[in-house]
């Protein structure tokens, strides 16, 4: 007798032609899927034997919770859709609770997915030590983008993107555009990981001979609206007369303000100010085609899904602290052909 062909969810979305999530989604009545899609999916299951997970005894399907911020909307939402698609190949809902700032702090985020019944968390850009008291020891809890540096986390799971490097990189693509003077844009928010891309930007500079300083750095306020921040404060600069060549901003917005404030004192990107920006996932970087330091949400989401589904069915992790890394993004606010 022939060995039945294993069936998996994402078996079922190739199948119906629809992602993971959807067929998630499908077989969890979400009213988001029609009813056309629905149907589809419950059909593809039949007809392939496969198995529907059943619901717990309360009611509802596996779950697991994910805390993300808003102050960089892009990013999140990036890691936020693999997060979904991995899970989903495990029949997992993925709960969102968003920090807004002075409004939902992370213990409220946290403690409103211990009251929804998760299996589990994943935190983007949390604290550990700020809420390690409350921390459920009977859940597991994995972080991408701790704001907490080892020694603390040293007991923790923890995904990032490589931030040195990702500094050392900007640093050489604007090298090698010839720029000798370059701006940080950096928010007044300081965190492990922003120092951490600083020192890689400063250190690479200083290899081949310039020396960096903190007149080199232009803080900004962290808002909501970095793109218009940073399009007055490149502005300025330029109307001070400040003797700058190129940009390095925190995020693609803030990179796009850049850029659309250089052009608006009749600058010319890149032959007069060279910009880069960091992320290379948003919409900002996009609609000019900004040349950016690219984060891999992919690995990122996929690599805390694989730490988490080990704490789940309580397995060793392999590996506890994982670093993803990062790579150029080409695009038109740095010369042709000297972008890497």
């Amino acid at each position: 007798m022939s060995k039945k062909k294993n069936v998996s969810v994402k078996s079922i979305a190739e199948l119906c032609g629809v992602s993971t999530a959807t067929v998630s989604r499908a077989l969890n009545n979400d009213p988001k899927v029609s009813e056309t899609t629905r149907k589809k999916v419950l059909e593809a299951c039949l007809n392939s034997n496969y198995k529907i997970p059943e619901k717990t005894t309360s009611g509802t399907r596996k779950k697991i919770g994910v805390i993300t911020s808003v102050s960089n909307q892009d990013y999140f939402a990036s890691l936020l859709n693999e997060i979904i698609n991995f899970m989903a190949d495990y029949d997992y809902t993925v709960i969102n609770c968003s920090m807004e700032r002075g409004r939902f702090s992370l213990r409220d985020s946290l403690l409103t997915l211990y009251d929804s019944n998760v299996s589990g968390i994943i935190i983007i850009s949390g604290d550990y030590l700020s809420i390690k008291d409350i921390l459920d020891p009977s859940l597991p809890h994995v972080w991408i983008d701790c704001n907490d540096s080892s020694p603390y986390t040293d007991d923790i799971c923890t995904v990032t993107s490589d931030q040195y490097v990702s500094g050392c990189l900007a640093a050489r693509a604007l090298l090698n555009q010839n720029c000798k003077h370059p701006i940080m844009l950096m928010s007044t928010r300081r965190s492990i990981r922003s120092k951490e891309r600083k020192q890689g930007f400063f250190e690479e500079f200083k290899r081949s001979g310039i020396e960096l300083t903190e007149e080199n750095i232009v803080e900004i306020e962290s808002t909501k609206d970095g793109f218009t921040d940073s399009r007055e404060a490149i502005r300025y600069l330029i109307a001070k007369g400040v003797e700058f060549d190129s940009v390095f901003a925190i995020s693609d917005w803030r990179a796009l303000g850049a850029y659309t404030g250089a052009i608006s004192m009749g600058k010319h990107v890149p032959e007069d100010i060279c910009i880069i920006g960091f992320d290379g996932v948003s919409l900002a970087c996009k609609s000019v085609n900004i040349t950016s330091v690219q984060q891999n949400t992919k690995r990122l989401a996929q690599c805390s899904c694989d730490q988490l589904m080990h704490l789940i069915k309580g397995e060793p992790v392999p590996n506890k602290h994982i670093v993803i890394p990062t790579g150029i993004l080409p695009g038109q606010t740095l010369l042709e052909g000297n972008q890497l």
